[in-house]
């Protein structure tokens, strides 16, 4: 996904002053006029030439004033531009539009307090200034203030009802709020009033896939790139939300696009990996990733990414040195110890995971994932009361996991513990899966029942369905001391769970401790 989904606010340019009528006779009025149709260097040199005339009126002198410093605002000079605003003010103080143009360019200079403060005093000068309170909105949405921004802007639209980017930007206040509902009802208003907008879909497609309406979302993504075809977050975003749908392949044609359009965008090679690496396709994934870190050296996860790239691939040694190098980057990165643990783990490096997964608690204690699966890898380093010690954790964190409570059972038993499992299904849902597995080990079903009731329309679905059938079923067949049932389904599990499956990690375990080969 394009997780950042920013949109550059628009700005109202800086406002006009007027001179007096005779004023406009002298040529230097004719490029003294503030207007970017009129070479600003001309319009500098012209609005100098009457400021110091010394012939022009305070007012007329406050107007040359501000007009040069719109020209300086249009050149990028805001400190220049500021200072003309400063005398335009001075030798007219009651002219709303010295405030509000000198608010525009505290603005530019990223001063949002005092751009705030002269909306505000121009505001007082001229409450019927719908682009001054438009102009107070940007500025309190820049500080991350949406409720007044939004209140701001709903001023603007009472004032001019047909003012279409208020509603665009009110939108995104909204938006920024969460209220999706009133951010779609504002950019269905905007895209009424300026239908060829391509922003006004495109942002009404962000907050269509907020809201899970992805169809929406692709809709409109579709209907700004009609409108702009060279809208490269929008292809970005119609990536991310065909991936969302599982449509792998139309998420790749759209991260391809967006590539094209900008090839050192790391974010659009970053989302390609991630659909090359659903798809199962982690040569395709590992370039995209290499892309990104060439083009962003300290993007961390972009490391991380390529880590579980490698890992797919059985390649744990450099999955292991991209989460190192992750974790170097961001010493508090909870996700990549966690997967550098599960690669240690499939080198059978118990110790080293184990360190990982204490790292994750001490950063987070209250980390359900990090005690199960680090009492998993005690289980497997032979220390028992602290595998046990850490599942009961688990099952105490989050009393609904079936997971849990079945592998608290399994190394209960295996410690000589009285078996709470019967009491632990009272938090859990019976009703789906791994509930089978449950019944299994509680002896109301029978390990052919249990691989009947992994069967799934989903191919997805059902593989991970019969890995877990096959590994819980071996689990029950060594408590119950066939062992050479037991290898032959932990077999089947090392050889069809997915690699990111902790069944397959546990398989693989199990034949190690039987001395078998998987």
């Amino acid at each position: 996904m394009r997780y950042a989904l920013c949109v550059s606010a628009i700005l109202a340019g800086a406002m006009l002053l007027t001179v007096d009528a005779n004023a406009q006779i002298s040529p230097e009025w004719r490029n003294c006029t503030g207007n970017p149709d009129v070479d600003l260097d001309q319009q500098i040199k012209s609005c100098t030439a009457l400021i110091q005339s010394g012939r022009e009126t305070a007012h007329d002198r406050a107007v040359a004033y501000g007009n040069r410093g719109n020209a300086y605002l249009a050149k990028g000079d805001n400190h220049r531009a500021i200072a003309d605003y400063d005398q335009a003010v001075k030798l007219d103080p009651k002219q709303a539009v010295s405030y509000n143009n000198r608010a525009s360019a505290y603005r530019a200079n990223g001063d949002n307090d005092r751009a705030i403060a002269d909306y505000t005093q121009a505001i007082r000068l001229d409450p019927k200034l719908a682009v001054v309170y438009y102009n107070l909105g940007n500025a309190y949405r820049a500080n991350g203030d949406n409720d007044r921004a939004i209140a701001d802007y709903t001023q603007a639209i009472q004032l001019d009802s047909e003012h279409a980017v208020a509603y665009y930007d009110r939108g995104l206040a909204y938006y920024a709020n969460g209220d999706n509902d009133r951010a779609i009802a504002d950019y269905d208003q905007a895209i009424q009033l300026d239908p060829k907008q391509a922003v006004g879909y495109y942002t009404r497609g962000n907050a269509y896939r907020a809201k899970g309406d992805n169809d929406r979302a692709i809709a409109d993504y579709t209907q700004a790139i009609q409108l702009d075809p060279k809208y490269t977050v929008a292809y970005d975003n119609r990536g991310i939300t065909y991936y969302a749908n599982g449509e792998n392949d139309r998420a790749i044609a759209d991260y391809d696009q967006a590539i094209q359009l900008d090839p050192k965008d790391p974010v659009a090679y970053y989302n390609q990996g991630l659909a090359y690496h659903a798809k199962g396709d982690n040569d395709r994934a590992i370039a995209d990733y290499d892309q990104v870190i060439q083009l962003e050296p300290k993007y961390t996860v972009g490391y991380n990414n390529r880590g579980i790239a490698y890992y797919a691939k059985g390649d744990n040694d450099d999955a292991i040195a991209d989460y190192t190098q992750a974790i170097q980057l961001e010493p508090k990165y909870v996700s990549a110890y966690n997967n550098r643990a599960i690669a240690y783990r499939a080198k059978g490096d118990n110790d080293r995971a184990i360190a990982d997964y204490t790292q994750v608690i001490q950063l987070d204690p209250k980390n359900t994932y990090a005690y199960f699966h680090r009492g998993l890898a005690n289980l497997y380093a032979g220390a028992l009361p602290k595998a046990l010690a850490d599942l009961n954790q688990a099952s105490t964190l989050d009393p609904k996991d079936a997971y849990a409570a079945l592998w608290r059972d399994i190394v209960g038993q295996r410690s000589n513990v009285p078996s709470d499992l019967s009491q632990a299904i009272s938090t859990i849902d019976m009703t789906k899966w791994p509930a089978p597995m449950i019944r299994m080990f509680l002896g109301q079903m029978t390990p052919a029942a249990v691989l009947a009731a992994a069967d799934n329309a989903d191919a997805t679905t059902k593989e991970g369905q019969v890995c877990d059938a096959n590994l819980y079923s071996g689990e029950l067949a060594l408590r119950q001391s066939a062992k050479d049932n037991a290898t032959r389904l932990f077999r089947l599990a090392a050889s069809d769970c997915p690699k990111t499956f902790d069944e397959w990690l546990a398989a693989n375990a199990e034949l190690k401790a039987l001395g078998a080969a998987p």
